[in-house]
């Protein structure tokens, strides 16, 4: 088994009442997991390789037996959704709390949401860059640079 990370060129991810959203920056798709899911998702990006994680669930009484090729099956999910990607290789023991487990049934969700991908992709913060802030590069509401630029000083006048 390995280490994965999130992909972070692709992918923006919290964590709300033990409910994991991610949203792909890209698409405007987001994905939201159940808790086990986000259990898992948790201790993935924190460093924890995969052999650890496996090894708590299996700890957990009540675990079915085929607990690897659901885990196998949600980690490959994410993979193919392109919120993982390969890590480097770290050893860290998993968290993962039994009654999670139990009250999911050991099963870790992937659910995908479109309904707000308009709203999402309209909105300029997927467009921030590290080294240049937020500068944006095409025209994304019908206006250039210079014009946005323009509009902008035009309203900051009018709040004075």
């Amino acid at each position: 088994m390995s280490n994965y990370v999130l992909n972070e060129e692709k992918m923006f991810a919290d964590v709300t009442d033990d409910i994991a959203i991610i949203i792909n920056s890209e698409t405007g798709i987001y994905y939201g997991l159940n808790a086990l899911g986000t259990t898992i998702f948790e201790n993935i990006t924190n460093n924890v390789p995969t052999n650890a994680i496996l090894s708590a669930l299996k700890s957990i009484e009540g675990c079915p037996l085929d607990i690897e090729e659901k885990l196998n099956s949600f980690i490959q999910k994410l993979i193919d959704l392109e919120v993982l990607k390969e890590g480097e290789p770290c050893s860290k023991n998993a968290q993962i709390k039994e009654q999670t487990a139990k009250d999911d049934l050991f099963k870790m969700n992937v659910s995908e949401y479109n309904d707000a991908q308009e709203l999402l992709l309209a909105d300029p913060i997927h467009e921030v860059k590290e080294e240049t802030g937020w500068t944006p590069q095409k025209d994304s509401i019908g206006y250039t640079k210079e014009e946005t630029i323009e509009r902008e000083m035009k309203m900051e006048a009018q709040e004075v």
